[in-house]
């Protein structure tokens, strides 16, 4: 007798949705506990980078939950960038509509894991009513003088017509991790946020229960 596995998983998750299993509890006492995990890309499909990403963090919600604490765990989409715009472009589609067809796809994707997320608590970054909020902070930054601007060197992608990070420069050809175009280096007036000013605060690792290879990558980096 073989086991219908996509049938018995379909049902539970619809039980476990229907019970609000995974819900935070907004009155419920005793210890909290805040998990989180790094929100997808709205580029396409999931793939298992993402489950391989989001596994450890579950597996710790799971644990923290069963050892008597309120988990919060909340799931959204990195949904901002030229990349989604560039996409966009590529399928002659606007920004917009591509970008909530993954999210909407991509929802479904994760909801199938079977992971412990709080969907309650989603977050969409291109959405207005989170974004408000960054543009709040980032005038709070700029009133207390922690915002600046000033010129410097970037790596820049001619093809993606966009600034990368150094992790998406790829190889001894420094190549764009994208599209595979050589990347070259270009002086832009960037915003700043004076994070040096508080620099011994942030290696202040006392409290903090990390392996001492992890503080070492923190304060190199």
């Amino acid at each position: 007798m073989s086991y219908n596995f996509s049938e018995s998983e379909k049902k539970w998750r619809q039980h476990w949705e229907e019970q609000g299993l995974y819900k935070t509890s907004r009155q419920k006492e005793g210890e909290k506990y805040y998990a989180l995990t790094m929100l997808p890309y709205t580029s396409g499909d999931l793939h298992i980078g993402h489950w391989y990403a989001i596994v450890p963090s579950d597996a710790r919600a799971r644990y923290k939950r069963m050892c008597g604490y309120n988990v919060l765990f909340p799931m959204g989409f990195d949904a901002f960038g030229l990349p989604a715009e560039n996409a966009a472009i590529k399928h002659n589609i606007h920004p917009g509509k591509w970008t909530y067809a993954n999210v909407e796809r991509m929802r479904k994707q994760l909801k199938t894991m079977g992971a412990m997320f709080d969907w309650d608590t989603e977050i969409i970054t291109c959405d207005p009513e989170y974004y408000k909020w960054n543009q709040w902070l980032f005038l709070k930054f700029f009133e207390h003088g922690l915002a600046y601007k000033k010129y410097s060197p970037v790596d820049w992608c001619p093809k993606c017509n966009t600034t990368l990070a150094r992790e998406q420069v790829v190889g001894e050809d420094r190549v764009c991790d994208r599209c595979d175009t050589p990347v070259g280096k270009r002086e832009l007036n960037q915003w700043y946020l004076k994070i040096t000013d508080y620099a011994e605060e942030l290696l202040d690792f006392a409290g903090l229960d990390w392996p001492d290879r992890v503080k070492t990558m923190q304060t190199n980096w």
